[in-house]
């Protein structure tokens, strides 16, 4: 039992993450963020700021039809969080595998401020 009072709404917050993008739902995903919020996907590329601007983001990045699911326990510390899951993606006959970790940072009513995705070539794989 945590006595950090954004327990429960953080990893709600997650676990609706991976569900709504699932989905391909972005309005459930943007359900989850704050005004005022950004995405930085993956880190060093530009930085999508506003619910416009990450509405799009998201709008954009369903198209894939990526299916997300956790690999690892989701970590909180704080307003924060970090977890790690895997996007499987079909790209025409081929299907690949991104490894991931997501940082997110929550304000006080347990809304996504920032949202840091971390991956890159050397994360990714073809399967079959």
């Amino acid at each position: 039992m945590s006595d950090n009072p954004l327990f429960d709404k953080i990893t709600a917050a997650v676990n609706g993450y991976i569900d709504a993008f699932s989905k391909g739902s972005a309005d459930m995903v943007m359900d989850l963020y704050a005004d005022g919020c950004t995405v930085e996907d993956p880190v060093g590329s530009p930085v999508k700021k506003g619910r416009d601007e990450v509405r799009a983001f998201y709008d954009a990045s369903m198209q894939s039809g990526a299916k997300l699911s956790l690999s690892g326990p989701i970590r909180i510390a704080g307003n924060e969080v970090a977890f790690s899951f895997t996007a499987r993606v079909e790209l025409g006959d081929v299907k690949m595998e991104i490894d991931v970790i997501d940082h997110m940072i929550f304000d006080d009513q347990g809304k996504v401020t920032a949202m840091r995705a971390f991956f890159g070539p050397e994360n990714m794989r073809q399967v079959s």
